[in-house]
């Protein structure tokens, strides 16, 4: 009848998986070490034997001979090549001349001479790298392959045997298999780890209720992602979502927040023509249809222009994200137009209010991107497998909690300029009102003001500016 409180940290801590004063993890730690150990003794003997064969000697020296027979090809190849573009070139010159028909004739010949030796060698130097590559493949290729197959066969057994452990409790006096939850697929690595599920499964254990729950960030950031220390973060949509929802069946929960689709807004035409079209889309409306929502820039122009050709929109904005976009009326101009945006020839100009007082007066950001598999749509900045992202940024003005900026995106990655922004190797300053990387607001404090590029038919420079109203 008194109001407590628990505490959990996700993941482990220090190595442990319990500490005193958190709540325990949702599996058996001793059983889980018990089939844990063996296995991963059996992976780690996998692994050694598969790197003592790539390791061996003997494949050492077979893959610096094929290297060998493989780098003389080219070099012979190549100089026969230039011998006959020489050869070539010759007989060009006497066809040139006033030749009778022998010659012609005779040069016919040589010319097919040239084409049948040039694929006579590369014949023999096909066969002789595919049969040195197919002992090397009978000897060590095919053990090795097979070492990695049973590899992966045991890593997604201990997998399946991990989750296995795993059995959620609600407060309805329910339970369900962790795998359950995951539809066709296996859980991520980590689900069921995190801080949120282990309260919700010691409460519902105890027959206590919950009153409250939140997360926040603890400590430095994890590579990557952008978190800040002391802040609240919602669950991951990766691992906490598909379960959450059956763990807090029979706790009375307040209604989500309504979510506004927004299917009262709709574009202003800032201009028009017979091929083109720029428009004003306002914070709140998708650029094209969502999984769950068909309203969209896309679908308007759609309704619009029925008879408009090609894709229409030419780039997409965020739909927090208000300001200009361009759009074609034929397949043509869009086509034009997207020539435009890979030759990155299009200019365009972000004005922005970040949460924290910038000391530069203008940054280069270069972070390269990708989705955060384990919590989209959020994005992640990650060297590894990251496309290249690039944005300039120019301080405009300052007061004393905000920065007022410029974004000249270089790239145009997926919530580029809000990750550079938020990222602690960027500004660390969160756009203000950015939900995924910072804290709400009334809005998104980003718009697209001004935008340059040559008009698809006339090839006449157009520029646009549109001030944010905020």
């Amino acid at each position: 009848g008194k109001v407590g409180y628990l505490s959990a940290f996700s993941g482990m801590l220090d190595g442990q998986w319990q500490w005193p004063g958190f709540a325990p993890p949702l599996f058996d730690e001793a059983a889980r070490r018990q089939f844990l150990a063996q296995g991963e003794a059996q992976l780690l003997q996998l692994s050694n034997e598969i790197s003592r064969l790539q390791q061996d000697p003997a494949r050492l020296q077979w893959l610096d001979e094929l290297a060998a027979l493989q780098q003389r090809a080219e070099a012979e190849l190549t100089a026969l090549r230039e011998q006959h573009q020489q050869n070539r070139a010759l007989r060009q010159q006497l066809r040139s001349a006033e030749a009778d028909g022998a010659l012609l004739h005779e040069l016919s010949m040589q010319s097919q001479h040239d084409k049948r030796a040039y694929k006579t060698l590369k014949r023999r130097f096909a066969s002789q790298i595919n049969a040195q590559q197919q002992q090397l493949d009978e000897a060590f290729g095919q053990p090795i392959g097979e070492l990695k197959r049973r590899r992966k066969r045991l890593s997604r057994r201990l997998h399946r045997e991990v989750f296995d452990g795993y059995v959620l409790r609600n407060f309805a006096g329910q339970t369900r298999a962790l795998r359950d939850c995951y539809a066709q697929r296996e859980p991520p690595g980590g689900s069921g780890d995190c801080a949120a599920p282990k309260l919700l499964q010691y409460a519902a254990a105890q027959g206590w209720r919950p009153l409250a729950l939140a997360e926040f960030w603890c400590g430095a950031p994890a590579s990557g992602t952008v978190r800040e220390h002391g802040r609240f973060y919602p669950p991951c949509r990766g691992k906490c979502h598909p379960i959450l929802p059956f763990m807090l069946q029979g706790v009375a929960l307040e209604k989500n927040r309504p979510f506004d689709s927004g299917e009262h807004l709709q574009p202003q035409i800032v201009f028009e023509d017979d091929v083109l079209l720029v428009l004003n889309k306002p914070a709140g409306l998708l650029s094209t249809p969502g999984k769950e929502i068909e309203h969209s820039v896309q679908s308007w122009l759609q309704q619009r222009y029925p008879h408009a050709s090609g894709a229409l929109l030419a780039h997409r904005l965020d739909m927090a994200t208000s300001g200009l976009m361009l759009a074609a009326k034929t397949a043509r101009a869009h086509k034009k137009l997207q020539r435009q945006f890979i030759r990155r020839s299009i200019q365009k100009r972000y004005v922005a209010v970040l949460s924290r007082v910038l000391t530069q007066s203008s940054y280069l950001i270069d972070l390269p991107l990708r989705v955060d598999l384990e919590d989209r749509p959020r994005q992640r900045v990650c060297e590894q497998h990251g496309k290249a992202a690039q944005t300039r940024v120019q301080v405009i003005a300052r007061d004393d909690a905000t920065t007022r900026v410029h974004f000249y995106p270089l790239t145009g990655r997926t919530h580029q300029l809000r990750v550079h922004a938020a990222h602690q190797r960027g500004l660390a300053a969160p756009i203000v009102g950015d939900e995924l990387y910072g804290e709400p607001a009334q809005r998104l404090c980003l718009h697209a003001e001004w935008l340059r590029f040559e008009h698809p038919q006339s090839g006449e420079t157009l520029e646009f500016q549109l001030d944010a109203e905020f």
